[in-house]
């Protein structure tokens, strides 16, 4: 049986770019393409794509052959939901994929804005629909440009396990939340750096694993300081790598605004500093992926911090 769902993208940032990935062995794929300005229903907005997914599924044979005869699929077939939700599971990591290697920080955190229409076919070539449904979510703008080399990064990832750490999807949270709640965006844009040097030391040193989870966590600069860094087989021109200076005295001060915020109830911050936080954290997660082996994360750090690793 073969299915098929069509996904308004809301906020899509690669400028109207195709992106496509596939999966031969779970018989998935979905291509994404930039929504036609002419289309009402709903009404095409800036910056929409159309996700369109498709995939085969093998349902039991009693209930292919009932189809079969009967031309119709009920909604509450077994089955049927399951393979709309890897549907649905697939564009999203795809998404995240794409934005995480094109740094693309105010990408929505929830991009489906609604369908086009959902459809099942017995042999993948007519289709009889489901139906339609819209939904209407809040607009962000901004858009990134979409290379070859981030392309074929998704298709190649989309085969494996790789997703987007989770401390990235809170660090684009934060960014989301910079301008209405700027205490906020401070909050999680510490939250995303502590939670991704964790992980990056769990990863590293799965031994360790276990105080990482059950114990108290120092604070970001003691931790920077007490991890074992001769130890990384990576080197970064010759030399043991280690926090770049920016990344380390940013991230001080953002912690210490951060710590005002939650113990003191600073009621303002200057936007300077919120921006400060932002990129110190964005720039410890990309220096953390790249000690991963994701060398493309180096292009995505600011200048000062390339600095320290010339």
């Amino acid at each position: 049986m073969h299915f098929r769902v069509g996904y308004i993208i809301r906020n899509y940032d690669f400028q109207g770019a195709q992106i496509v990935a596939s999966d031969p062995i779970r018989r998935i794929e979905v291509q994404f393409t930039k929504r036609p300005q002419d289309e009402t229903d709903p009404r095409a907005e800036p910056f929409q794509a159309v996700a369109t997914a498709t995939c085969e599924s093998d349902l039991p044979p009693a209930i292919e052959e009932a189809v079969s005869l009967s031309g119709s699929l009920p909604w509450d077939t077994e089955g049927v939901s399951q393979a709309f939700e890897e549907l649905k599971a697939f564009v999203l990591r795809t998404l995240r994929l794409a934005r995480w290697r094109a740094n693309c920080p105010k990408s929505a955190i929830h991009p489906i804005q609604g369908t086009t229409g959902s459809s099942w076919s017995l042999d993948g070539k007519a289709w009889k629909d489901f139906g339609t449904y819209s939904l209407k979510i809040q607009f962000l703008g901004g858009f990134w440009p979409w290379t070859d080399e981030f392309a074929e990064f998704v298709k190649t990832e989309i085969l494996g396990d790789l997703d987007e750490p989770l401390a990235h999807e809170l660090l684009r949270e934060a960014v989301l939340n910079r301008k209405d709640t700027p205490r906020s965006s401070l909050v999680l844009a510490v939250a995303a750096a502590e939670v991704g040097f964790k992980q990056f030391a769990s990863k590293t040193f799965p031994d360790a694993t276990w105080v990482l989870e059950k114990l108290q966590s120092p604070p970001l600069d003691t931790m920077f300081k007490v991890f074992p860094w001769p130890k990384l087989t990576v080197r970064i021109n010759g030399k043991v790598p280690s926090i770049p200076g920016s990344i380390k005295s940013g991230l001080k001060k953002a912690v210490e605004l951060r710590n005002q915020v939650v113990h003191a109830g600073v009621a303002k911050l200057e936007a300077e500093n919120v921006d400060y936080a932002l990129t110190s954290a964005r720039d410890l997660l990309y220096f953390l992926d790249a000690l991963q082996g994701q060398k493309w994360a180096f292009k995505h750090m600011s200048a000062d911090a390339l600095k320290s690793l010339s």
